[in-house]
């Protein structure tokens, strides 16, 4: 019944601002890492590129985390700082730009404008490229959700906090046979830093809490070359391991790992997991 009323409000709110079409809600709340033999739930990733002086951005990292609340796991969020918008205030605490986010924007755009996000990377029937507009977002997740599970992944690791090393082991289980090379990306995000933020009515917050930031990648930031083989009931693993720096808070860091195409980009399926618990 509170996911129903959930969806509703949710439904309710889009249609008053007449953004987009809203496809439906599945498995809402769902899609952990849960074992193989076809028990996992489609998830989709949404990168968005996003800057600390975009005005409009906070729109955008509102959308998110609503449609959190509405797809639960099912959902896997980035938050890349890349391009002008990004470049800190003299007053930042942090700089969230890095090389490997420039990178994945390069790879993935570049982005027309902010915010922007690619949903599974995937390029939509009679979108302009795979980054998207905001009132896009909704119905394209809808619709990738509807889409069929071809390999369950699953993310275990292992962190010492005595020295911040992270060993991270990604597990494949295919349900069907994928042809194409494959790539394997883990990257890093964390949650809840209090910075300055650009908003919507111009003013400058220096206590805004940045969700989802991009920290690095542990792979290759356009992933690492699946090494195994994808037919139908193959399973394998990937294994990477990283040294976290002190300034980031553990307790806020997410593991994000997902498989996708070489040729085509587009993300077969995503998982996310905390560090320390």
């Amino acid at each position: 019944m509170k996911k129903i009323a959930l969806f509703t409000i949710f439904l309710s709110l889009f249609l008053f601002h007449s953004c987009e079409e809203i496809g439906p809600t599945l498995n809402v709340g769902g899609g952990g890492n849960v074992g193989g033999g076809g028990d996992q739930v489609k998830r989709v990733i949404i990168e968005e590129f996003t800057g600390v002086k975009c005005k409009n951005c906070p729109l955008g990292s509102e959308l998110i985390e609503t449609l959190v609340e509405t797809y639960g796991e099912q959902l896997v969020p980035v938050s890349i700082h890349s391009g002008f918008f990004s470049n800190p205030y003299p007053n930042s605490l942090n700089d969230f730009r890095t090389a490997d986010g420039t990178a994945i924007e390069n790879a993935l755009g570049p982005a027309a404008g902010w915010p922007a996000a690619t949903i599974d990377r995937k390029l939509f029937d009679g979108a302009p490229g795979l980054i998207v507009e905001k009132n896009q977002w909704a119905g394209y997740i809808a619709e990738q959700l509807l889409s069929p599970l071809m390999v369950e992944v699953d993310i275990d690791k292992s962190y010492n906090g005595t020295n911040r090393s992270l060993d991270i082991t990604v597990n494949f289980d295919f349900i069907e046979t994928i042809s194409e090379p494959l790539l394997v990306t883990v990257i890093i995000t964390e949650d809840n830093i209090v910075d300055v933020q650009l908003m919507p009515d111009d003013e400058v917050n220096p206590d805004y809490k940045h969700k989802h930031v991009f920290r690095d990648a542990i792979s290759n930031p356009l992933g690492d070359a699946y090494t195994g083989t994808t037919n139908a009931g193959d399973s394998g693993t990937q294994t990477f391991s990283t040294t976290l720096p002190a300034d980031w808070n553990v307790s806020n860091c997410h593991v994000v790992a997902y498989i996708h195409s070489s040729t085509e980009k587009e993300v077969y399926q995503s998982a996310t997991s905390t560090i320390e618990n």
